[in-house]
């Protein structure tokens, strides 16, 4: 019964906690915007986007978007469940579903939620892997709505990465961090199978391409500075 009602407790407060610790990243960074004239231009005219990074980039995404609604996919498990309750604070719904579990259910939210005129986020790689090697589902999704898909990554001056599955990056406090937005990706609803997997590499290595430089942004030269917006 003690353990039941410590597991209830830590569920209903880590989102919580989880959501002020990411609030008071944000408040402490100073964030560079790369490339994002295009992406917030076609938001502000009412146009929908599949937003599409890594799952290793999860946590400061909520500072990404500057849309109307966003829905995301999560997975049917106990750190799905940490995602989806946390994400709530800042406006995001969440549908359950993954490539390994609950796929079909997954893809009708996210498609009730197009329909309705919300965005939509998808993490090629999740959720178990292996990391930044994209999965069929996020063309597939393009397909069935028309939308395209939206590459885009993050990076900080000062983090931890972890040695898990998807070297999740977390950024420290006071640090800068940057958002790098990539071409948009567009599938024909008449692709086959050649062209959705020429889609599929094309994602996965716009996303490598970006994570690259949103790694070493604020080590190396900067030639796309003059896209930069800070905030």
């Amino acid at each position: 019964m003690k353990n039941g009602i410590a597991d209830r407790l830590g569920a209903a407060l880590v989102p919580v906690l989880a959501r002020w610790f990411i609030r008071f990243l944000r408040f402490t960074m100073r964030l560079t915007y790369v490339n994002f004239d295009g992406y917030r231009e076609r938001l502000d005219r009412g146009g929908q986007i599949i937003l599409a990074f890594w799952h290793g980039r999860l946590m400061m995404m909520p500072y990404s978007y500057p849309g109307r609604g966003i829905t995301i996919l999560v997975s049917r498990s106990k750190d799905g469940d940490l995602v989806s309750n946390t994400v709530k604070g800042f406006g995001i719904e969440s549908v359950r579903g993954s490539t390994s579990s609950g796929w079909f259910a997954g893809v009708k939210g996210l498609l009730r939620s197009v329909k309705s005129g919300r965005d939509v986020a998808i993490t090629p790689d999740g959720p178990r892997g292996p990391g930044m090697s994209a999965r069929m589902g996020v063309v597939q999704i393009a397909r069935a709505t028309g939308l395209p898909i939206i590459p885009m990554s993050f990076g900080a001056s000062k983090k931890k990465v972890f040695a898990s599955w998807d070297s999740f990056l977390l950024p420290y406090p006071f640090s800068r961090g940057v958002f790098i937005c990539g071409e948009p990706v567009y599938v024909s609803a008449s692709a086959a199978e050649v062209e959705m997997e020429e889609k599929r590499r094309e994602i996965e290595d716009t996303l490598n391409i970006l994570t690259g430089r949103a790694d070493s942004f604020f080590s190396a030269p900067r030639p796309l500075q003059p896209l930069d917006r800070e905030g």
